[in-house]
C-alpha cells in the first residue's frame, strides 16, 4: 500500500518525521524498518536518534547497491509518469491530484500479487460509486461529484498507461536498433533538451513525433525537427522510440490554416498555458490547434483568442497579464 505525500526539497529531518506521523504512522503504527536514499533528511542526527528511540531500523541505499531502494525508485518513476499525464503546464495542480491518485493506485490490481493493495491490507475493496443525478440538486455539489468521478476514471486510465509505458521503456533499451528505419515517425526523449517548465520531473519525457530522415552509423538517426528546436538533429537510438498505434500517443491531424476576409492566413489557438515578460513584452505560451508544438507568442499575435487568454487569467490570476487584457472579475 502506498501513500503519496507532497513535500519539498527543503524539508529537514523534523519535517520528515512529522510527515511520517501525520500521513503514515497514525494509519499503520510504527514500522520495524525503513528504506530510503541517502538524502540529508534521512541521514540527519535527529532522525537517527528518533529511529533508535522508536526501535526502527533505518536502511539506506548506496551508490553501489541501488537495489536496496529499487522498489521505491520504481514506484517513484511510476508516480512521475502517472502525474505527468494530467498536471497542467504551470505544474500548480499536482498536489490536488495526489489523494485521488493514491486511492486509484491502492485500488488497482498489482501485477505481482494479483490483488489490490487495499485488499491485501484490509481484506476488502473500499467503496467508490457515484449515483445518478436526480432532479434539481445543488449545482456546486453535483459539479464536485462529477469532478471526483472524472478525476478517478482519468487517474485509473493514467495508471494503466504509466505501467505500460514503464514496460515500453524497458523494452526500448533492449531492442535492436534496426527496428527504426528512414521515414518512420519517432518520439524523442527530452532528457537533454531545455524546458520552460519549472519541475523537470513532471514535464513530458518525450516530444514529437518526428520523421526519421537518415540513419547515421549503426546507433544514431537524423530527425526532421521544427525550427523552434535549435539543436543538432542527430540522436542515438536509445533516445528514440517508434510512434506506434497506441491511442494515447496519437497526435491530432494538422488542419489547414483559416483565411481571413482580408486574405491573411490565420491559425487557431487551442490552449493558453503560461505567460512571461520577454524583452519588455508580455508573451503567452500557446498550443496551436492541430499541432504538437507549443510556442511563446506576443499578445499582438493572439488577437483571435481573447476568450482563451481571459480564461487563462481567470485560472491563474497571479500570472503576468498584458495591459490590454481585462482583469478577471473577483469571485
Amino acid at each position: 500500500m502506498v501513500h503519496f505525500i507532497p513535500t519539498t526539497n527543503e524539508a529537514n529531518g523534523v519535517d520528515v518525521a512529522n510527515l511520517f506521523l501525520t500521513d503514515v504512522w497514525k494509519l499503520h503504527g510504527l514500522p520495524r524498518k525503513t528504506i530510503s536514499d541517502r538524502g540529508p533528511q534521512f541521514t540527519s542526527q535527529f532522525l537517527k536518534q528518533l529511529h533508535k528511540r522508536l526501535d526502527i531500523k533505518p536502511s539506506c541505499s548506496t551508490v553501489y547497491h541501488l537495489q536496496t531502494d529499487g522498489q521505491t525508485e520504481r514506484l517513484n518513476q511510476l508516480v512521475e509518469l502517472y502525474l505527468r499525464h494530467y498536471v497542467s503546464h504551470r505544474q500548480d495542480d499536482w498536489v490536488g491530484l495526489l489523494p485521488l491518485a493514491e486511492f486509484a493506485y491502492n485500488n488497482g490490481v498489482n501485477v505481482s500479487t494479483g490483488k489490490t493493495p487495499f485488499f491485501a491490507n484490509y481484506g476488502f475493496h473500499p467503496k467508490f460509486a457515484v449515483g445518478d443525478k436526480e432532479g434539481q440538486g445543488l449545482a456546486i455539489a453535483d459539479n464536485h461529484v462529477e469532478w471526483l468521478q472524472k478525476g478517478y476514471d482519468k487517474l485509473k486510465a493514467a495508471l494503466t498507461v504509466s505501467q505500460e509505458r514503464m514496460k515500453e521503456y524497458y523494452d526500448r533499451k533492449h531492442r535492436a536498433p534496426e527496428e527504426i528505419k528512414v521515414g518512420d515517425q519517432v518520439w524523442l526523449d527530452n532528457q537533454n533538451i531545455q524546458s520552460q517548465r519549472p519541475a523537470r520531473k513532471l514535464a513530458a519525457k518525450r516530444i514529437g513525433p518526428f520523421k526519421v530522415l537518415a540513419k547515421i552509423g549503426k546507433q544514431a538517426f537524423k530527425l526532421e525537427l521544427p525550427h523552434t528546436l535549435k539543436i543538432h538533429p542527430v540522436f542515438p537510438v536509445a533516445l528514440l522510440s517508434l510512434k506506434g498505434d497506441n491511442p494515447y500517443e496519437q497526435g491530432p491531424p494538422q488542419p489547414p490554416p483559416e483565411v481571413t476576409p482580408e486574405g491573411d492566413i490565420e491559425y487557431e489557438v487551442e490552449q493558453v498555458q503560461d505567460s512571461r515578460c520577454h524583452r519588455g513584452k508580455i508573451q503567452y505560451y500557446v498550443k496551436w490547434l492541430g499541432y504538437n508544438e507549443w510556442t511563446w507568442e506576443p499578445y499582438e499575435h493572439l488577437t483571435n483568442a481573447p476568450e482563451l487568454i481571459t480564461d487563462f487569467h481567470r485560472r491563474h490570476p497571479r500570472a503576468l497579464r498584458h495591459p490590454q487584457v481585462p482583469k478577471p472579475p473577483r469571485t
